[in-house]
């Protein structure tokens, strides 16, 4: 039995009741089996688990929402240092800033925040954890606007490899601090709370639309031309799926205006479907969230198209969508621009600043027969796409991105390793696709 002398929160034994529910990843393709889970109740809490594991010397990871790709954040054998019950909120509406525990689920930040009538610019998943989104970068329907979600942080509360509790903001311990802003993602220290700019928000509109398959190359020609360009206030999102194309988008502004601004798409490309509907911002993101459900089995991965794509590229990608493997594999553009756009590249470890779109291919299952299938048609895909594209988003984590370190990262990444150096010089925080010392 091993012997956990020193654990405190709520300790989870492997083999003891509540464990198998404790282990579950996101992404259930994968199946580990940590020795000893322990819920951070208190950054206390998270100190004593840094200090145990250097006692101990067994692996470890830090679990935020767990919704690694990968499954980063789950490790056979080790200690899984859980801080998704650090929940603490403070709100300061008159300085537009919010203090927020790093193991905030994004639906429920969400909910939190409005509330007060104000928001961060995140992503959409219900239950993706606000620690690994931010340490990513963070991005989602309102970043073209307000930035990602990266570039509204404005303090982190970090305990270090050595069980120290820091705070690391544009004043103090600055490196630190730029490296958790597109970087972080576990390799510095265990972030336990974050202190946001925040936005008034209150009705926006929302649109969907849908086409047809066979009008993939016109759709796809007229969006790259125009939704990284458009007014910052709108995002469109375009959906490709082999059997049909939808897209759905948010704008910060009225219905009559939204229409206006998108009638030169839909003269171009002539969708089968149109929606628009100006509601709370809220019921939007509840919306976008879905239900709650159990994870699929799933391998996604990503790539940044930095010019439009030729009509050659769009022929590539049709045929990859026309062999994949299942009716949910698709892939995904999400347009950057704005104020994603206007921040240097060196100013966070988010490089891809000058990207016109992201692109996410996706691909679900659900029979263990049907994996290796899969995760060949996205290995196949991004291939196929590279000599268009450029570099890969962290918070898409991928495996099989072999050159990783430059593809999240570019020219950055030699700063992320001197912060290391100064930080982590132990390599304490060792996982795969860890910064290195």
């Amino acid at each position: 039995m091993i012997r956990t002398d020193g654990l405190t929160g709520r300790v989870i034994l492997q083999g003891s009741p509540g464990y198998d529910e404790a282990r579950i990843n996101f992404n259930s393709r994968f199946n580990k089996f940590p020795k000893v889970i322990v819920y951070c109740e208190v950054v206390e809490d998270v100190v004593n688990a840094i200090l145990w594991v250097r006692k101990e010397q067994i692996p470890f990871r830090v679990r935020g929402g767990g919704h690694s790709y990968e499954v980063y954040s789950n490790v056979d054998g080790g200690l899984v240092i859980d801080i998704s019950r650090l929940l603490r909120l403070d709100i300061n509406r008159e300085n537009r800033t919010a203090r927020i525990g790093a193991g905030f689920r994004l639906m429920d930040l969400y909910e939190a925040l409005w509330n007060q009538k104000v928001t961060i610019p995140a992503g959409t998943c219900r239950s993706v954890g606000v620690s690994g989104l931010t340490l990513g970068g963070g991005y989602g329907f309102l970043s073209r606007l307000m930035g990602m979600t990266c570039d509204n942080l404005l303090e982190v509360e970090v305990v270090t490899a050595k069980g120290k509790i820091i705070l690391a903001n544009e004043y103090q311990h600055s490196n630190l601090f730029w490296a958790c802003r597109g970087g972080g993602d576990g390799s510095f220290g265990v972030i336990t709370a974050f202190t946001f700019r925040v936005h008034p928000i209150e009705n926006i509109v929302r649109y969907k639309m849908k086409w047809d398959f066979a009008d993939l190359e016109k759709v796809i020609r007229y969006w790259q031309m125009w939704a990284p360009h458009v007014d910052v206030r709108l995002t469109s999102q375009l959906f490709l799926h082999r059997s049909e194309l939808s897209s759905i988008g948010v704008f910060i502004g009225s219905e009559q205006e939204l229409k206006e601004i998108m009638d030169p798409l839909q003269e171009a490309t002539r969708p089968k479907t149109s929606h628009f509907h100006y509601k709370p911002w809220i019921d939007v993101a509840r919306e976008f969230a879905g239900r709650m459900v159990r994870q699929a089995k799933f391998k996604n991965s990503s790539a940044y198209a930095y010019e439009p794509l030729p009509d050659e590229a769009i022929e590539v990608l049709m045929n990859n969508l026309q062999n994949a493997p299942g009716q949910s594999n698709m892939v995904a553009f999400s347009p950057y621009g704005g104020s994603i756009s206007e921040v240097t590249i060196d100013a966070t470890p988010f490089v891809h600043r000058k990207a016109l779109f992201v692109m996410q291919y996706q691909s679900y299952w659900s029979e263990d027969a049907e994996e290796n299938k899969n995760i060949q048609w996205i290995k196949k895909f991004r291939k196929s796409m590279l000599p268009y594209t450029h570099g890969a988003y962290r918070a898409y984590c991928d495996s099989k991105v072999i050159d990783w370190s430059t593809a999240y990262f570019g020219e950055n990444f030699a700063r992320l390793k001197m912060v290391k150096q100064l930080y982590d010089p132990e390599d304490l925080f060792h996982f795969e696709q860890s910064i290195p010392k």
